[in-house]
């Protein structure tokens, strides 16, 4: 099967894996995002949304904490950033596929 990309093939592959991961990632957030408006979170599957999403969070979470941005606001700024730099990047990969 001929692939029609500027990409070497073995790079194709990484980058598709790259856009898959980012997606899951943004889901994860979505659904956490979601259950934590309805739910305590508590349980095993609040934590394995924790530990999955959290890593793609905190940098712009300690960046905003550091800059004293967005301290006073009840909402997690950093949470629809992280989204929106979730995003942006796979506009980024999907333009290179």
């Amino acid at each position: 099967m001929e692939i029609d990309t500027l990409l070497p093939e073995p790079l194709y592959v990484l980058v598709s894996f790259v856009i898959i991961f980012l997606e899951v990632i943004s889901f994860a957030m979505t659904i956490r995002a979601i259950l934590s408006w309805i739910f305590e979170p508590e349980g095993k599957f609040f934590h394995f949304l924790f530990v999955l999403t959290e890593p793609a969070i905190m940098p712009l979470r300690k960046l905003f904490y550091k800059m004293n941005w967005f301290q006073g606001i009840p909402v997690d700024v950093s949470y629809g950033c992280t989204y929106i730099v979730i995003f942006l990047l796979q506009m980024i990969l999907n333009s290179f596929l």
